[in-house]
C-alpha cells in the first residue's frame, strides 16, 4: 500500500516543531536560566507536612446531627523558615503586637508573668510544669532557675536585644520557647500560634509578610445542639503526655484529638487518616509549590443511643425544678448546687438521656473555661457519672431481693413495725414514722411506706455479706459497661471497711447499710442501671452510648453495638414480683401518687432520702421505671440538698411525660409513612 507524500512530509514537519520546542525551553533551563534555577534550588526549603483529615460527625440514635465540621483558618509559626532568615524576634513581637491590637487570642504557655519583677504563676497546669521541667534538663540547669533568671537566660539564648523592654521580651521570650519546646520535645518544627482567626486578622497578617508566618486552614467542630455538653466533650490539641500515647499510633505534635467524652472514647472511630504535601518555599519566602502525595480520609460518623430531645427535656425539666425549688427557699436557707438524670432503655441497655445540672455551653469552652474552673457550683462535673451519692431508701429493694431470696422473709410474710429496732442495747435505730407505727408490714408495703424498721429486721437475720453480695450482682459499686469515663463508687462491705483501718464490721453498720447509709455511694448512672435491672427480673444489661458506627459517606454500617449482659441476680420471679409490686404501690398508693395519677402509663418507683448530717438539707433521689407492665425505659433523679425524694418526683414524671408522648408521635409518623410506601 502507497502512502502519499504530502502526509508524510507532514507529519516530519510537525515532529521538528515538536522536538524544536522542547530543545528551545530545555536550552532556557539549562543554559539562559540554569545558574538562576541552580541558585533558588540552593536556597529553596522543602517541607513535608501532615493534612488533617475531617473528624466523623456524631449523631444521635434518630440520626439528628449533633456535633459536625466546619472550616477555620489558623495561625502557624515554622521554626526553620522563621530563624532561617531576617529577624525572628522583631517578626514575633510584630505578630503578637497585631493580636493584642485586635483582641486575638495566642498560645503562650511560659508559665512565667508578664512583666518584671518576673515570677512563675501560681497555678501551672501539668502540662507546663513537664514542658518547663524538660527544658530545664534539655539545657542543663544544674538547679531550676529563678523566673528572672530564666528571662536572663532567654535574652542571652534567643539573641533578644537590650533595646526590648521586659515586656516586650518576655512576649518574645515566650513564643520562642513555644517553639522551641516543640522542637525539643516532639521534633515539631510548627505550632499553631492563633485558632479559628476572622478574615480581617488574616488580611492584615498576609500584608505584614512576616517570615514563617503562615495561614492555614483547618477542619474544627461545630455543635449542633446546645445540649450533652458532658457526654459530647471536646478536642484540642495533644500535649507533651498524650503524644507519648498518639505518637505510637501515628499522630502527629499537632494533631487533634479527643479530650473527653464522646470526642474521646472514640477516637479512632472519629479520627481520619491525614494526608500529606510537600510545599517548596522560595528564600524570600514566597510559596513556589504545593503538592499533595496523599488525599485525607475522613473519619467515621458515630451513631450515638442518645436521644437528643429527651436529652434536651431532661436538662430543662432538670433546670427550672431546681430554679423552683431554690426560689422557694429563704435566704438563710441552703440552696440546692446540682443535680442529674438518667434515662436508660430497659432492653437494649442504651443511653438515652444524661443530663447534669448546672451544664455548660460546649460551642464556648475555651471562652469561659477560667470562669467554669472557679465556678463554685462545679459546672464542669458530670454529675450523672461522676458524682457519688448516698443512695437512701432506694437501696431498700436491693435488702428486700436478698432477704427473701435467702429466705429469712417471704414475700406474705407479716412484721410489726415498732418504731424503734430494740433487739441490741448498744444500737437502736428508729423508723422515720416513730413515735409512730406502720403496723404489721410485708414487703411490698415496707417498699411503698419506705418502712425502715422492716428493712432492720431482715438485714440483721440476712448479714452484711450476704447483702453486699446482692448488690454487688446489681451492679452497685461497679462500672455500668458505659463508654465515658465513669465513677465506680463504693458499696458497703465488710472488706471496705477493714481496708480503711476503720474498726470491726458492726451490726449496727449493717442495719445502717440496708437502708442505704453506711458506706455506701453510687452515681445516678448505676442508680438508674439498677433500677433497669429490677425490672429485667435481675438481669442486668451493661450501659452503653455507642449504637453504631457508620463509614464517613454513611454507604456502610461498619459496627452495631449489641446488649451486653453484665450480671444476674439470682432470685425467683416471685421475688421480683414482690418488690415491683412495692415499687408500684409507691406511685399509686404513696405520697407520688398524686404526681402520677394523669400520666397515663403505670409507674413503678422508690424514693430516697439521704442524710448528710444535722443541720444540713438531704439529698433527694428518685427511682423509676415505666410501664410497669411491660418495662421500657428506666429514670434515676439525684437532687444535691433537695430535701425528700418526693420533692423531684415531678422531675421523673415530666421527663417519662416527653418520652411517651413523642414515642407515641414517631409511631404515628411511622405508620403514616408506611402508608404511603
Amino acid at each position: 500500500m502507497k502512502v502519499k507524500s504530502a502526509r508524510v512530509t507532514i507529519l516530519i514537519l510537525f515532529l521538528a516543531i515538536v522536538l524544536a520546542v522542547y530543545a528551545t525551553a530545555l536550552y532556557e533551563l539549562q543554559i539562559i536560566m540554569g545558574e538562576e534555577y541552580y541558585d533558588e534550588s540552593l536556597n529553596s526549603i522543602v517541607t513535608i507536612s501532615d493534612v488533617p483529615a475531617a473528624r466523623g460527625l456524631i449523631l444521635d440514635r434518630y440520626g439528628n446531627v449533633l456535633v459536625t465540621n466546619r472550616t477555620s483558618y489558623n495561625v502557624t509559626i515554622d521554626h526553620t523558615l522563621l530563624t532561617s532568615t531576617g529577624d525572628p524576634n522583631a517578626v514575633l513581637l510584630r505578630l503578637s503586637g497585631i493580636c493584642m491590637e485586635r483582641g486575638i487570642k495566642y498560645t503562650d504557655t511560659l508559665p512565667i508573668s508578664s512583666d518584671a519583677p518576673f515570677s512563675y504563676i501560681d497555678k501551672m497546669t501539668e502540662t507546663q510544669s513537664y514542658r518547663l521541667e524538660y527544658y530545664f534538663e534539655f539545657f542543663e540547669f544544674e538547679q531550676s532557675p529563678s523566673a528572672d533568671e530564666l528571662m536572663e537566660f532567654f535574652r542571652e539564648h534567643y539573641k533578644i536585644a537590650e533595646s526590648y523592654s521586659d515586656r516586650e521580651a518576655r512576649l518574645i521570650a515566650g513564643l520562642r520557647y513555644e517553639l522551641e519546646t516543640r522542637l525539643i520535645i516532639t521534633y515539631a518544627p510548627k505550632y499553631i500560634f492563633a485558632e479559628d482567626v476572622d478574615i480581617d486578622f488574616i488580611s492584615i497578617v498576609k500584608e505584614q509578610n512576616l517570615t514563617g508566618v503562615k495561614i492555614e486552614t483547618q477542619s474544627v467542630r461545630e455543635y449542633l445542639t446546645p445540649y450533652a455538653a458532658h457526654l459530647l466533650g471536646r478536642v484540642g490539641q495533644m500535649d507533651a503526655k498524650e503524644y507519648e500515647v498518639y505518637s505510637q499510633l501515628g499522630y502527629s505534635m499537632n494533631a487533634v484529638v479527643g479530650k473527653d467524652g464522646v470526642e474521646a472514647a472514640f477516637e479512632s472511630h472519629l479520627r481520619g487518616i491525614d494526608g500529606t504535601q510537600t510545599t517548596t518555599v522560595t528564600s524570600s519566602g514566597a510559596v513556589k509549590d504545593v503538592i499533595y502525595s496523599e488525599k485525607p480520609l475522613p473519619g467515621k460518623n458515630v451513631v450515638l443511643t442518645l436521644d437528643i430531645g429527651l436529652q434536651g427535656a431532661a436538662e430543662n425539666i432538670l433546670a427550672e425544678r431546681i430554679a423552683a425549688l431554690n426560689n422557694a427557699r429563704g435566704e438563710n436557707e441552703e440552696k440546692i448546687p446540682g443535680g442529674a438524670v438518667v434515662a436508660i432503655d430497659i432492653k437494649s441497655g442504651d443511653l438515652l438521656a444524661s443530663a447534669s445540672y448546672p451544664t455548660f455551653d460546649l460551642s464556648k469552652f475555651n471562652e469561659i473555661y477560667d470562669e467554669l474552673l472557679n465556678d463554685p457550683t462545679l459546672p464542669l462535673l458530670n454529675r450523672a457519672m461522676q458524682g457519688l451519692y448516698s443512695p437512701g431508701s432506694t437501696f431498700k429493694i436491693v435488702t428486700a431481693v436478698a432477704a427473701l431470696r435467702e429466705g429469712v422473709a417471704t414475700p406474705t410474710q407479716r412484721i410489726y413495725d415498732e418504731g424503734r429496732f430494740t433487739k441490741y442495747d448498744s444500737y437502736q435505730p428508729t423508723c422515720w414514722i416513730h413515735p409512730g407505727s406502720h403496723g404489721w408490714i410485708n414487703v411490698s408495703e415496707a417498699l411503698r411506706d419506705s418502712c425502715n424498721y422492716y428493712f432492720y429486721s431482715v438485714a440483721d437475720r440476712l448479714g452484711i455479706d450476704k447483702l453486699s453480695a446482692c448488690a454487688a450482682q446489681f451492679g452497685l459499686g461497679s462500672p455500668t459497661g458505659i463508654e465515658l469515663y465513669e465513677e465506680t463508687g463504693t458499696l458497703a462491705t465488710r472488706e471496705y471497711k477493714e481496708s480503711r483501718g476503720d474498726e470491726a464490721w458492726y451490726v449496727g453498720d449493717t442495719l445502717q447499710a440496708s437502708i442505704g447509709q453506711s458506706y455506701n455511694l453510687f452515681t445516678p448512672l448505676q442508680i438508674a442501671e439498677y433500677t433497669a435491672t429490677i425490672a429485667n427480673n435481675g438481669k442486668r444489661i451493661g450501659t452503653h452510648i455507642l449504637k453504631s458506627v457508620k463509614s464517613y459517606d454513611f454507604s456502610q454500617t461498619l459496627h452495631t453495638e449489641q446488649p451486653k449482659v453484665l450480671s444476674v441476680v439470682e432470685a425467683g420471679q416471685d421475688v421480683f414480683e414482690a418488690v415491683q409490686l412495692g415499687m408500684l404501690y409507691v406511685t399509686t398508693q404513696g405520697t407520688p401518687s398524686m404526681v402520677f395519677r394523669d400520666l397515663g402509663v403505670s409507674v413503678a418507683a422508690k424514693t430516697g432520702t439521704a442524710q448528710l448530717g444535722e443541720d444540713l438539707a438531704n439529698n433527694a433521689i428518685f427511682i423509676c421505671y415505666a410501664p410497669y407492665e411491660n418495662p421500657e425505659i428506666a429514670v434515676s433523679v439525684v437532687v444535691e440538698k433537695g430535701g425528700s425524694g418526693n420533692a423531684i418526683t415531678s422531675i421523673a414524671k415530666d421527663v417519662l411525660k416527653y418520652y411517651f408522648e413523642t414515642k407515641t408521635a414517631r409511631e404515628i409518623i411511622d405508620s403514616e409513612n408506611a402508608l404511603v410506601s
